[in-house]
């Protein structure tokens, strides 16, 4: 597949003022530092592929998304988005893309979200039949019948992202940036959001991505980015970063509580309680005949063996990464 986005060697820097003095004459003699948003970052997203943008507060999610989409320019590097320079051809890029903000709505709070959407036909010149054709689609694939007529204000917060969502993508945009965009929302709206965009993608080929810190929301990218300071510290499939990362097994063994078994030289002991331990294991000891007959002595009452969690996957990572930088953090 062609890639839609392309990005090369690009680096974001701003200029920051200290503020540790407070007063009049403190103002006028402030000290600026430049600091680094990102550096040297380099990636391409696929047309039709959903991407999960991940890292901490401050890592440059938020600068990357505005650069991609023209809000912003790079120090140095080059973007592509769709074959064009996003902040050179603004308008017409705009056009073709949608954006859903998580913290930020487009509708407005005292007027229905259907107002919204018909503003939103005449912004994008969307011929009425494919109008009614399109938010009869949303509607029922959000369940959204009963909602998108009522001012907003009364809306809950997960009625207003699904609105939002379709405010954004009822132009039928080729890419989709959303920015956390179920944070706070329930879960039967965080489940019919991703059954909108897998839709999307299926249907029109659609390219979506998120930034986000809902491990539900990385589950369906198909590709993972993730920023760290500023720099992209990985870049690949989910099955990638499992294999890195995940490549262990977890073991919840019960006994009888009698007994207090030796499990250290088996593996990472996660906890060790009366009649109760959780161990993590490398998937060979499963056929290791040592741990086999451990698991069959009399005061063995069960176990279970199971996978990590993407979650656990995820913290991993963090752990790994704060290894390398000493556990140092900083804003952006």
């Amino acid at each position: 597949m062609p890639n839609v986005i392309e990005v090369k060697n690009v680096s974001k820097s701003f200029k920051t003022y200290e503020t540790k003095k407070k007063g009049f004459m403190a103002s006028l003699r402030r000290k600026y530092y430049i600091k680094k948003a990102l550096t040297n970052i380099s990636l391409n997203i696929p047309e039709g592929s959903i991407t999960a943008l991940i890292g901490r507060n401050g890592s440059g999610k938020s600068t990357l998304i505005k650069i991609l989409t023209g809000i912003l320019y790079p120090d140095s590097g080059t973007v592509s988005v769709m074959g064009l320079n996003p902040w050179e051809y603004r308008m017409k890029i705009a056009k073709e893309i949608g954006v859903v903000l998580g913290a930020h709505g487009q509708l407005y709070w005292n007027l229905p979200a259907y107002d919204t959407f018909k503003f939103m036909s005449h912004i994008y010149s969307i011929d009425q039949g494919d109008f009614e054709k399109r938010l009869k689609h949303f509607i029922g694939i959000l369940n959204l019948e009963n909602v998108y007529k009522k001012p907003v204000r009364t809306m809950s917060l997960g009625e207003q992202m699904k609105c939002n969502f379709v405010a954004s993508v009822l132009h039928m945009p080729k890419i989709v940036f959303l920015d956390e965009p179920t944070i706070g929302v329930d879960l039967s709206s965080k489940a019919a959001l991703r059954t909108a965009m897998l839709e999307m993608r299926k249907e029109y080929k659609t390219t979506f991505l998120l930034t986000t810190h809902i491990v539900e929301d990385i589950s369906i990218a198909e590709s993972i980015l993730m920023l760290e300071k500023g720099k992209l510290v990985f870049e690949g499939s989910r099955k990638k970063l499992e294999h890195i990362f995940g490549d262990k097994r977890i073991v919840e063994l019960q006994f009888d509580e009698s007994t207090n078994p030796r499990l250290e030289h088996y593996g990472k002991i996660l906890y060790q309680g009366k009649g109760y331990a959780s161990i993590e294991v490398k998937p060979g000891l499963l056929k290791d005949r040592k741990f086999i007959e451990m698991l069959s002595k009399d005061y063995i009452i069960d176990y279970k063996v199971s996978e990590l969690s993407l979650t656990s996957i995820l913290s991993k990572l963090y752990e790994n990464l704060d290894r390398k930088i000493g556990g140092k953090r900083e804003t952006h």
